[in-house]
């Protein structure tokens, strides 16, 4: 046997606060989020896909429409396990021979109510040849590591997005400009609104035999979102102009009853 084979696994864990079923679906759906940054093989990577069958690839797409595989599924068996093979060859360049690549093990196991254990295994490295000690001195290391530690990130977003209220904001403003300067600057500061994280949408009303009294309506997928965009720097110059041009009363509701024209029927 050669010093090549004797090249150990690297195994590496990390538990999340999921069922086994959506740890496993979060992993497969979802990899351009956890995948490591500096791993990658194009250049402006905007997409990384797992094909969910074996034979499948798992490849990223560069911003030219380059594509390059890492592997192919191996295993596919939901909520339980994915193994991938991980074409990595000298100075950490793509191969395209999975003669050549070692593996990518995952394992889900449930570890009590609602959690899951991730067990990510580097094996067969000794199939990279002369380079294999040196690929595994890279990936040693305790745990969680870099790539399991961006995946408990992600499951740990995506679970918190789940739970999110969705909150209304009334906003009654009286105004002390003009109308048109007031609406002028609320198109100005909804527009940076909608390109905040959690923004629904904002609907202005005027009062009817009253143009000087108005109503914002705004929908935000979760109170945290709406605190964090207007505590951005950049909404400051926003408020400050609101402000004066008008005096402003804002309430949180969130919804306890909705009725469409369709629910008459």
């Amino acid at each position: 046997m050669t010093e090549a084979q004797k090249v150990p696994d690297v195994r590496k864990t990390v538990t999340v606060d999921v069922p086994a079923d959506r740890a496993f679906a979060i992993f497969a759906e979802r990899p351009l989020e956890w995948f490591p940054e500096r791993h990658v093989f194009v250049e402006d990577r905007v997409s990384l896909t797992i094909e969910p069958f074996v034979g499948g690839r798992y490849y990223e797409v560069g911003a030219d429409g380059t594509d390059i595989a890492w592997g192919t599924v191996v295993e596919w068996n939901p909520s339980k396990r994915i193994v991938l093979t991980w074409r990595v060859g000298p100075h950490w360049q793509p191969i395209f021979d999975d003669e050549k690549a070692s593996f990518i093990e995952v394992d889900f196991e449930p570890a009590g109510p609602g959690r899951t254990t991730v067990a990510l295994t580097h094996s067969g490295l000794h199939r990279h040849g002369e380079i294999a000690p040196q690929i595994h001195a890279a990936l040693d290391g305790p745990s969680p590591g870099d790539t399991l530690a961006r995946y408990e990130q992600v499951v740990a977003r995506v679970s918190a997005a789940a739970k999110a209220v969705p909150v209304t904001l009334v906003n009654r403003f009286q105004l002390t400009g003009t109308a048109e300067e007031f609406e002028q600057v609320f198109a100005a500061t909804s527009a940076f609104f909608a390109s905040q994280p959690g923004f629904i949408e904002h609907t202005l009303h005027r009062r009817l035999g009253d143009p000087a009294s108005y109503v914002n309506i705004a929908r935000w997928a979760d109170n945290a979102s709406l605190r964090a965009a207007v505590a951005q720097p950049e909404f400051q110059p926003h408020s400050a102009a609101l402000r004066a041009l008008a005096v402003s009363s804002p309430e949180l509701f969130e919804a306890r009853l909705r009725v469409t024209a369709a629910d008459a029927g």
